[in-house]
């Protein structure tokens, strides 16, 4: 039997509605699209590996229509998130989305993931005002406390790595590592392993951050994976103004990967 990072059993209740419903009406534009009662309907996901561009679409969604806070002025469009040659793409384009004058890419999993380890290799985007992020996520829309581990680079200065994580609504934050290199320039793996006394995040494969705790003093709760690339509103020193170039901009993943932890088993 499976179970949660908190020892439950994994919930099989997702979201269901028009959102549910926009997704199965919808056409898949990429990779292949099997039997989606098992991936929508199961609520804790495994161990699972992506390359190439050609990600599982049972396995992800392309976030449509609305946006992450007044932070961005951007909304997420699944136009922006397309497959490219080798990698996928997340984009930030002109094209007017909802309200707002820009759109921009959001690919989430459908399930939710607990303890384990987690790598993204992409390559990020130089250009004021813009983030590439990757962000393990849950909160009250699903029904959970707002536990969150997230990694990020600003596109303000392309050779920083920006390290946060969330517990219960509580933020600790303000965690910068030096890169050493510029990560506009190629494609890297950045990655977290999770554990329920601690993480560390890891940059090509060598630990650049760690914390640790109770588990009570750390994240607990499975989240989504979600792989964004947005566009930011105002002028903060965080991000600076976004100015558009006058043609799209785009991150490019080319691989994820999530290697859960024996813990979350139980025979």
């Amino acid at each position: 039997m499976r179970r949660d990072a908190t020892g439950k059993r994994g919930r099989t209740a997702v979201l269901i509605g028009a959102g549910l419903a926009a997704f199965l009406s919808s056409p898949l534009v990429f990779g292949s699209a099997p039997a989606l009662a098992e991936s929508l309907f199961s609520h804790i996901g495994g161990s699972f590996s992506e390359t190439g561009g050609s990600f599982e679409t049972s396995r992800w969604q392309r976030s449509d229509g609305w946006k992450s806070g007044g932070h961005m002025n951007c909304t997420w469009s699944r136009a922006n998130v397309t497959a490219e040659k080798g990698h996928l793409s997340l984009s930030v384009s002109d094209r007017i989305s909802g309200g707002d004058r820009y759109s921009c890419g959001e690919y989430s999993t459908h399930r939710f993931y607990g303890y384990g380890a987690y790598t993204v290799s992409l390559k990020a985007v130089k250009a004021d005002g813009v983030m590439t992020s990757v962000s393990h996520y849950t909160g009250p829309p699903f029904g959970d406390p707002w536990d969150e581990i997230t990694m990020g680079i600003a596109g303000k200065d392309t050779t920083k790595l920006e390290i946060s994580y969330v517990v219960n609504g509580t933020g600790h934050r303000n965690t910068v590592v030096d890169l050493g290199f510029d990560a506009a320039k190629g494609v890297h793996s950045y990655g977290f392993d999770w554990k329920p006394d601690g993480i560390v995040w890891t940059v090509d494969g060598k630990p650049v951050h760690q914390v640790s705790g109770k588990p009570d003093e750390l994240p607990r709760m499975p989240g989504r994976l979600m792989l964004r690339f947005w566009s930011a509103s105002g002028d903060t020193e965080w991000l600076r103004r976004f100015t558009y170039p006058g043609h799209p901009l785009a991150a490019e993943v080319a691989s994820v990967t999530y290697r859960e932890n024996p813990a979350n088993l139980s025979n």
